[in-house]
């Protein structure tokens, strides 16, 4: 029973911990993936979690209206500033979303502006309406003709009223956790949600990798073009390196980009300044090392170099295109002594 016991703290204290050295965008980017695959009324009170800790932490009041009742055209309000929420979440997208979406937001708006400023329920008052569609991974159809607007300036004009809208997705949600500073409400958010444990506290999304590899691009590009001051990179490893791990085939290639490597230094500079996510580099940096790990079980040498570019180039959108940043990458944790062997170091 103790050993049980001990392992099961020792477990528990092993979550928390991961937990700990979470971000922001660990917790938010679980938020909205766990949201693109609910549907329905489940849709609705998910949302209902999120949007009641979001706005308790703004020191203000969500409420959702008890939808078996019938919900009087209001899906979830602000109560204090007479924000209404309405949510469109059909169970699978259609050819017909468009004019769907359209057809609800009318029905919907022009049924709350009749039961708040005729029937003179809710207060009787109404400061804006966000109209939230589930639209899973897709994007809102367009608006080309204007036709939320247009139906909203009819309605005030009626009313002799000043509603403001919003038409959005997922992106509202996003918009609004990303607002949240403290990170125990989004530990909390996901908590409630029940998606703690879907985390994976280790996982490194493509986005991150892409966003480093877009910005050494554009520094080499700059550097190319002599558009931007570069300063000098100081070399750390030294060229017995090269020689002690069977990498003579690629000196030319390594010395020519270790002496460029300040445009790998400048692109951490400005991606580790993302207040949602402090660590992007070092992440990127754990897995090539991990992944160098695993391949030099296998490969060494010359070998070992380009499996190890081919595996990380995996983790972007265009091969072709990310291949000689993604070598800058490389060379900068080589140069720093993150990955292949180390020369040996005789004291004096």
């Amino acid at each position: 029973m103790d050993k049980k016991y001990h392992a099961k703290r020792q477990l528990l204290n092993f979550i928390l911990l991961k937990e700990k050295d979470m971000d922001r965008y660990d917790y938010i980017e679980s938020i909205l993936l766990f949201l693109k695959g609910v549907t329905g009324i489940n849709f609705q009170l998910q949302l209902r979690e999120i949007l009641r800790a979001y706005y308790k932490y703004k020191g203000l009041t969500y409420d959702m209206p008890d939808f078996y009742g019938g919900d009087q055209k209001n899906d979830g309000w602000v109560i204090e500033d007479a924000k209404f929420y309405q949510i469109f979440s059909p169970t699978r997208l259609k050819d017909s979303l468009k004019k769907e979406i359209e057809d609800k937001f009318k029905s919907d708006l022009e049924g709350l502006f009749k039961i708040v400023y005729v029937e003179r329920k809710w207060k009787g008052n109404i400061q804006s309406f966000n109209f939230i569609v589930n639209t899973f991974d897709g994007n809102l159809p367009h608006d080309s003709q204007s036709y939320f607007s247009t139906l909203v300036e009819e309605l005030n004009e009626k009313y002799k009223t000043n509603v403001q809208y919003l038409v959005s997705n997922c992106d509202h949600i996003r918009d609004l956790l990303e607002d949240v500073n403290d990170i125990e409400v989004l530990r909390k958010i996901s908590a409630s949600l029940r998606i703690r444990h879907l985390i994976d506290y280790n996982a490194i999304s493509e986005t991150i990798i892409i966003s480093l590899i877009e910005e050494i691009s554009g520094n080499i590009s700059h550097q190319f073009l002599g558009s931007k001051q570069f300063g000098e990179y100081k070399r750390v490893s030294s060229l017995e390196k090269i020689t002690i791990n069977n990498l003579q085939g690629k000196k030319n290639e390594i010395d020519k980009i270790i002496g460029k490597l300040d445009v790998v230094e400048k692109a951490i500079n400005v991606i580790n300044q993302d207040i949602l996510f402090e660590n992007k580099f070092d992440r990127v940096k754990e897995l090539i090392i991990e992944k160098y790990r695993e391949l030099s079980l296998s490969y060494h040498g010359e070998e070992l170099y380009d499996c190890l570019i081919k595996e990380t180039l995996s983790y972007t959108n265009s091969e072709t295109l990310s291949e000689v940043p993604m070598k800058f990458l490389i060379i900068y944790v080589f140069d720093k002594c993150d990955i292949f062997e180390k020369e040996e170091v005789i004291s004096k």
